[in-house]
């Protein structure tokens, strides 16, 4: 983590380059996006994204992102209101969306376990893929919070069946894993 702005990048690049490091990718932490919101660019710190894409690509650079899975509770920030609408996120026992935090602040979780999630999930790496990222870097898919584990009675879904964070808390990455590779062979 330490990249702030594409200047920034530019400056190890330019580094690597002229003292002959061998150095084949460079990822991207979180800064990149736009006040941390998964599958957004921060275009006033880094510019067009395809522009730099390719910049970096022109230089021999391969690209990889970082996602991760908490989801900002933003009214108007379109994963928010995809996600609500469809009824994508963990909920609370008493079926709420359930609400932790994670960079961007207070966050929803998708439910990962049902395949329409991860389908829904893996279709925004099309941002990614067009903009010309070479890869993805999963993170914080413990789920991780800043508020301390998730309760064990967090609900989630095994597909179609309903269970809980107990269960699912060591197959939760994986799921996020899946539907990113899928959204990725698929674009």
């Amino acid at each position: 983590w330490g990249y702030e702005s594409a200047s920034d990048i530019r400056e190890v690049a330019r580094q690597l380059r002229e003292n002959d490091i061998p150095c084949d990718v460079i990822h991207f932490d979180i800064d990149y996006m736009q006040d941390f919101k998964v599958f957004t660019w921060d275009d006033k710190n880094y510019g067009k994204p395809g522009e730099f894409m390719q910049e970096l690509a022109d230089q021999g650079f391969k690209t990889v992102t970082i996602i991760d899975p908490g989801t900002k509770k933003e009214d108007g920030y379109f994963m928010h209101d995809e996600g609500m609408e469809y009824g994508y996120f963990a909920t609370d026992t008493n079926g709420e969306v359930y609400v932790n935090e994670v960079w961007p602040g207070e966050s929803n979780y998708p439910d990962f376990g049902r395949s329409k999630v991860r389908e829904w999930w893996g279709d925004h790496h099309r941002f990614l893929v067009d903009i010309g990222v070479d890869g993805v870097w999963n993170d914080m898919n413990e789920p991780a919070s800043f508020r301390g584990e998730l309760p064990q009675d967090v609900v989630f879904h095994d597909e179609d069946r309903e269970t809980s964070h107990a269960e699912m808390h060591n197959v939760y990455g994986h799921y996020m894993s899946k539907a990113t590779y899928d959204g990725l062979r698929k674009h």
